[in-house]
C-alpha cells in the first residue's frame, strides 16, 4: 500500500515540486521582514524559486523567466512599471534583429547552400568530411539558431554515410532502425519543439562503413569488426555536429542567449563601465573558439577514428591512402547532387546575402573603440549620430527592416523589364513576411532573456549585489585564475542539466559581484563563466542539438557522456588560456576598473606576476 503511495505521489513529482519550494523556502523572507536585510532576503527568495524552476522545469522555461513580474512587487522588491521594462531592453532587440535576418536566411536555404559549398571543399573522406561538417555547422550557429543548424545538417549527414555504405556492399536491410530524414528534417526549429520524453533510445544502425584500406585478404576484417568501426565512425560524425554548434554559437554576441545575458548583467551592474559590444565579444569569443573547435574535432577523431594516423593526415601522406579526398565516390556524388539540386545563386540568395555580409560589417565598423579622433570619439560609421544612440540593436533592426521591403524577385516594370519579360507589372513578394516570422521565431527565448535582465536587475535594486561582493572577500587570497577555472567547471557542468540562458540569468550577477568581492576585473570570471554555459556536451537534455543528434538513435547517452565529460574539461581549459593570454590585453583586465567598487583593501594584478596594489577607488583607514 504504502510503495503505490509513494509512486503515485512522484508521478506528481512537479506538482510537488510546484507548490512546495515556496512554502519550505518562505522561512526566509518572514525571518528578514522587518529588518534591513529585507529586500535582501526578498530577492534571494524569488531567485532561489526561480533557480529550482528552471533546473526542474515544472514550468516552461518562458513562464519561470516571468515570475519576477509578480514576485518582485508581491515581495515589495519592485514595482511592476520597473519589472516589465526589463522584458523589452537593447539586448532583446539585438536578440531579435540577428533571428529575423537569420529566419530570412533559412527561408531561402542560404544556410544549406554554404553548409554544402563547404562539404565539396573538404571532400568525403571521414575525418575531413568531420572536418567540414563542424566547419559549417560552426560558422552557421554563430548567425543562426543552433537548433535549426543542427536539424538541417544531420539530415545531411545521414544521406552522405547511407551512400557510403551502400558503395561498400555493407548496408543491412535488417537494422533500419534509425528515422530518415524526411522524418527527421525540419522537426526541432525551436526549443519548445525538445522533450525528453519524446527522444526514445534506438538500436544502433550499423549502416556504416569503416576507412577505405587495402589489406591483404588473410587480414580482412569480419563482418562485426567492420560494422562496429563504421558504427563508431557513424557515432563520431553525428557528435561532430551537435558539438560544433554547441560551440559555434560562442563566437558572436547574437549567437547564444548566454552571451546576451552578458550584456545586460554588465550593463546593469556596473552602469559606468564600457560594457560589450559585438566587436569586443568577437575579438575575444571567435579565436576562443576556433581553438575548441581545433580541439574537439582532434578529440572526436580519437574516439572515433584512427587517431594514430592524425598527424599523417594532416601532412596528407601516410595511413595507406585513407586520406585521400576522393570525389568519384557516392559520398561526394550525394553532396553534389543535393547541391547541384539547389541550382544557380538566386535572386532572394543574393540579397539576403548581400544584408547578411552589411549587417556584419555594420557591426564591425560601428564603433572602432581602437581608432580615436580629436574630438575622442571613437571612428566608424556611428560617427555621424548623436553619440551612444546608435546601438548594436538599432543596426541590427534596421537591417531587418529592410528585409521585409526588398521584393523577392527583380523588379519587372519600366526601364528594369527584360526585353522577353511577358508578365505584367506587379510587386513581387518580400524577401521576408510577417506569418513566416510568426512561424519560426522563437518568441519564448526572448522572453526568457528578459526573465534574465529582470533578475539582474532585482539583484541589483534589492541590495543583494552588494551583500554578495562583501560575502566574497574571504576568497581574495585565493589566486583569480583558480577562482576562474573553478566558476568555469562548476557552470559547464550544472548548464548539462539546465537551461544555458537560465544558468546565465542566475549565476553571472554573482560572479560580478564576486569578482568585486576579490577584487579582480569583472570580466575575467563572467566572460569564462558565459561561454562556459555553451560547454554541454554530456547529456541529450543539456541543448537541443544534443536531443536532435541523440533521437536519431545511434549514440547512446553513455557514447556521448563518455565523449563529452572530456571534452567539457578540454574546452573549458582553452578558454582558461584564453582568458589569462590575449584577453587580458584585450580588455585591460591586468587593472581594475574604476567602474567597478572593490570590496576587498587590495587588488590583485593579472599578468606574468600577481602584484598586490590599493586600487584607485578604495582608501584604507
Amino acid at each position: 500500500m504504502a510503495p503505490r503511495i509513494v509512486r503515485e505521489l512522484l508521478s506528481f513529482w512537479k506538482s510537488l515540486v510546484f507548490l512546495l519550494t515556496p512554502l519550505l523556502l518562505c522561512p526566509l523572507p518572514i525571518y528578514f521582514a522587518y529588518t534591513e536585510y529585507s529586500k535582501m532576503a526578498a530577492c534571494a527568495y524569488a531567485v532561489i524559486i526561480m533557480a529550482v524552476y528552471w533546473t526542474t522545469e515544472v514550468l516552461p522555461l518562458a513562464v519561470t523567466a516571468l515570475l519576477p513580474i509578480v514576485l518582485f512587487p508581491m515581495l515589495g522588491v519592485q514595482s511592476s512599471k520597473d519589472v516589465c521594462i526589463n522584458y523589452l531592453k537593447d539586448n532583446n532587440f539585438l536578440f531579435v534583429g540577428g533571428l529575423l535576418v537569420a529566419v530570412a536566411i533559412e527561408r531561402w536555404n542560404l544556410h544549406k547552400r554554404i553548409a554544402l559549398r563547404v562539404l565539396l571543399t573538404v571532400g568525403s573522406e571521414p575525418r575531413w568530411l568531420m572536418l567540414g561538417m563542424m566547419s559549417a555547422t560552426a560558422f552557421l550557429s554563430m548567425w543562426i539558431s543552433n537548433t535549426a543548424t543542427t536539424a538541417m545538417m544531420v539530415p545531411i549527414a545521414q544521406a552522405i554515410l547511407s551512400e557510403l555504405l551502400k558503395e561498400k556492399g555493407m548496408d543491412n536491410p535488417e537494422e533500419k532502425n534509425i528515422l530518415t530524414p524526411d522524418e527527421k528534417a525540419g522537426k526541432f526549429e525551436n526549443e519548445e519543439d525538445i522533450k525528453l520524453k519524446e527522444i526514445k533510445m534506438e538500436e544502433g544502425d550499423h549502416d556504416f562503413v569503416e576507412d577505405d584500406t587495402t589489406v591483404p585478404e588473410d587480414q580482412v576484417p569480419t563482418l562485426g569488426s567492420s560494422v562496429d568501426k563504421g558504427d563508431k565512425m557513424g557515432k563520431g560524425l553525428l557528435l561532430c555536429i551537435c558539438y560544433a554548434a554547441n560551440i559555434g554559437g560562442t563566437a558572436t554576441l547574437t549567437g547564444t542567449g548566454p552571451n546576451l545575458v552578458i550584456t545586460q548583467a554588465v550593463d546593469t551592474l556596473f552602469p559606468d563601465g564600457p560594457g560589450i559590444d559585438f566587436v569586443t565579444w568577437f575579438s575575444f569569443g571567435f579565436p576562443a573558439m576556433l581553438l575548441a573547435l581545433l580541439l574537439a574535432w582532434i578529440w572526436l577523431q580519437c574516439m572515433f577514428l584512427d587517431c594514430r594516423c592524425l598527424l599523417g593526415c594532416i601532412k596528407q601522406r601516410g595511413c595507406k591512402g585513407r586520406c585521400k579526398r576522393d570525389r568519384d565516390n557516392a559520398a561526394y556524388k550525394v553532396i553534389r547532387r543535393q547541391y547541384d539540386e539547389l541550382g544557380p545563386l538566386s535572386f532572394p540568395e543574393k540579397v539576403v546575402l548581400l544584408h547578411f555580409v552589411l549587417l556584419v560589417l555594420l557591426w564591425f565598423f560601428r564603433d572602432m573603440k581602437f581608432v580615436k579622433l580629436e574630438n575622442k570619439r571613437a571612428a566608424g560609421w556611428t560617427y555621424f549620430f548623436v553619440k551612444g544612440y546608435m546601438t548594436d540593436a538599432a543596426t541590427g533592426i534596421m537591417v531587418a527592416i529592410f528585409l521585409f521591403f526588398w521584393p523577392s524577385k527583380p523588379p519587372n516594370f519600366m526601364c528594369c523589364r527584360r526585353s522577353r519579360d511577358t508578365r505584367p507589372a506587379k510587386p513581387a513578394p518580400p524577401i521576408l513576411d510577417w506569418a513566416t516570422v510568426h512561424q519560426k521565431m522563437p518568441w519564448s527565448v526572448v522572453i526568457l532573456l528578459g526573465g534574465g535582465f529582470a533578475l539582474a536587475d532585482g539583484v541589483k535594486v534589492s541590495g543583494l549585489s552588494i551583500w554578495l561582493s562583501e560575502a566574497f572577500t574571504s576568497l581574495a587570497g585565493v589566486p583569480p585564475a583558480v577562482i576562474a577555472l573553478v566558476v568555469s567547471i562548476l557552470v559547464a557542468f550544472i548548464t548539462e542539466f539546465t537551461s544555458n540562458v537560465s544558468t546565465a540569468s542566475i549565476f553571472l550577477p554573482i560572479v560580478g559581484k564576486m569578482a568585486e568581492g576579490i577584487c579582480v576585473h569583472p570580466y575575467y570570471l563572467m566572460i569564462p563563466a558565459t561561454i562556459a554555459c555553451s560547454f554541454a556536451f554530456m547529456l541529450p537534455v543539456a541543448t537541443p542539438p544534443n536531443a536532435i543528434v541523440f533521437s536519431y538513435g545511434r549514440i547512446k547517452v553513455v557514447d556521448m557522456a563518455r565523449c563529452g565529460f572530456m571534452l567539457n574539461l578540454g574546452c573549458i581549459l582553452v578558454l582558461t588560456f584564453a582568458i589569462n593570454t590575449y584577453g587580458i590585453p584585450l580588455y585591460g583586465l591586468h587593472t581594475f576598473p574604476s567602474w567597478a567598487t572593490c570590496a576587498a583593501g587590495a587588488v590583485t594584478q593579472l599578468g606574468p606576476a600577481n602584484v598586490t596594489m590599493l586600487p584607485a577607488n578604495v582608501t584604507l583607514g
